[in-house]
């Protein structure tokens, strides 16, 4: 929902073939134009001043975790860079073993064809641009969402639903086909996401979302963790083979899917 005060600056939107708007104040300073090397550039000339920020911020919000009598405990903040992108980060502390050291997202929102975010994470020790596009909102939505009832809920509420109940991301990385980009299983403790890496650029592209539901139609207990997923899903191939060109079972009998399937 575009604020009252905002509305002059909708007349300055840029607008391309693509439908990607570039709204002042609204979402991010990307512009449509940018090639992926040059969104990591500058998420990556960002970061630092980020991260200060977000370690500030957590020193300064430290009591209300620590304090905390019932969990979930969530803190929210947003910050805009010197380059005018306006970041937003979601502190939680989910249960109380948690509260010492709340887990921090970080995200950019952009619009493009629908609303997806940037998601700055380090993986193996680098920095790695995740990035969550439209259209695998679109699947979470369809998928995992309303299947809980939840088809109403803003964009926003839906970034925070999908990092409050995923619980911590775990990665399956594979030598792909896909014009020689490596592809990726990501986990969570609801489901499971797909799509290609960037080496290069430490750059992940998320395509997709299957929930754990859909995997294992409906016989599936509430997990604890992704970890916990990984496991059933690995020592049940055969809930795969079924699927047909969806997904293709490896000798070491992990799985991948078709990152052209949508």
């Amino acid at each position: 929902m575009i604020k009252k005060s905002d509305k002059k600056n909708v007349k300055k939107c840029i607008r391309t073939n693509f439908n990607f708007y570039l709204c002042p104040n609204l979402y991010a300073m990307l512009v449509p134009t940018m090639t992926t090397e040059e969104v990591c550039k500058e998420i990556k000339n960002d970061y630092p001043a980020f991260y200060e920020k977000m370690l500030d911020n957590k020193a300064s919000n430290y009591r209300k975790f620590i304090k905390a009598v019932l969990f979930p405990v969530i803190h929210q903040f947003s910050w805009k860079s010197s380059s005018g992108n306006m970041w937003n980060v979601i502190m939680l502390a989910r249960y109380r073993n948690e509260r010492k050291c709340p887990g921090i997202v970080p995200y950019l929102k952009y619009e493009n064809w629908g609303m997806g975010i940037i998601y700055p994470k380090n993986i193996y020790s680098n920095l790695s641009i995740i990035d969550f596009k439209p259209h695998f909102w679109k699947r979470y939505r369809e998928r995992q969402l309303i299947a809980n009832g939840l088809e109403g809920i803003s964009f926003d509420e839906q970034i925070k639903y999908f990092f409050l109940n995923s619980g911590l991301f775990t990665f399956d990385f594979r030598e792909g086909s896909n014009k020689g980009h490596e592809g990726f299983v990501g986990y969570t403790k609801t489901g499971i996401f797909f799509g290609v890496v960037i080496k290069e650029l430490d750059y992940l592209c998320v395509k997709t979302y299957v929930s754990a539901n859909m995997l294992f139609d409906n016989q599936i207990e509430s997990l604890d963790s992704a970890d916990e997923l990984r496991e059933k899903i690995l020592s049940h191939p055969d809930y795969f083979q079924k699927r047909g060109k969806l997904f293709h079972i490896m000798n070491d009998s992990s799985f991948w899917m078709d990152e052209t399937i949508r």
